[in-house]
Parts: structure tokens; sequence; C-alpha cells
């Protein structure tokens, strides 16, 4: 839990160095580990289809009904991490928890939470431009 706390940490300093909105970055962080995780797991299945080339794991068809759910649980884990991260009490207690890192422990993370933002992105994107449909 410590690992996703820092990850939220970081995306709410990079967020924060956005000039315009500084006040919404811990809100920012939320919708943005919500996306990534989201991401992470349906390159799950992605992933296996393009490696395997037929379907191990039954994708659905995306019709209303799947889209209905996937949507309840992107908001279901959106507020979920919003509890346990951007209120204002755990989000201030995340703060000063990692406030007192030193500089290069600080500048190390901050790269390796980019790393894992294009990693968890273009996961998808490879398979989506570079390998051929089943």
């Amino acid at each position: 839990m410590k690992i996703y706390r820092y990850l939220y940490y970081n995306l709410f300093l990079l967020w924060l160095k956005k000039k315009d909105e500084p006040e919404n970055a811990h809100i920012n962080a939320v919708i943005t580990i919500t996306f990534l995780l989201y991401t992470n797991l349906m390159s799950i299945p992605l992933s296996l289809v393009a490696i395997f080339k037929n379907e191990i794991i039954a994708i659905p068809e995306i019709n209303t009904n799947v889209k209905i759910w996937i949507a309840i649980f992107l908001i279901g884990v959106g507020i979920l991490n919003y509890m346990l991260l951007g209120r204002k009490r755990e989000h201030n207690k995340i703060v000063t928890e990692f406030m007192a890192s030193s500089k290069r422990i600080k500048r190390n993370s901050f790269y390796y939470t980019l790393l894992y933002i294009v990693t968890s992105l273009s996961i998808p994107f490879y398979i989506f431009f570079f390998t051929t449909p089943c």
C-alpha cells in the first residue's frame, strides 16, 4: 500500500506543477491513478490475446450493457481511490509522510512514476497498433 500512496504522492506533485489548476491536483491524481489502474487491468487480456494469437479470456463485445458495467467499475474504483487517497485527512497524511524524503529519493521516484505512466499507456497502444487481430 505504501507504493500505491507514493505513486499517488508523485502524481499529486506532477499535477501540482500545472499552474492553472493547483487546487485540483489531488483530484487529478486520483483520476489519473484510477485510469492507469483500469488500463493495467485491460492490458492483461489484451497481452494474452497478442501473445497467443487467440482469445484465452473471452473479451465480450462492447455493447451498451458492457459499457454500463465499465462505467460502474471505473466510478467505483474512483470512489474507492478517493476514499483511500484523496480525502483531506488521508491526503494530508500522505503529503506529510513523503515530504521528508530526500531529494535523491524524490527524483528517483519521480522517474519511476513517469516510467510507470509511459509503460501503462504504451502496452495497449503497442498491442493496438503493432499486432494483427485474431
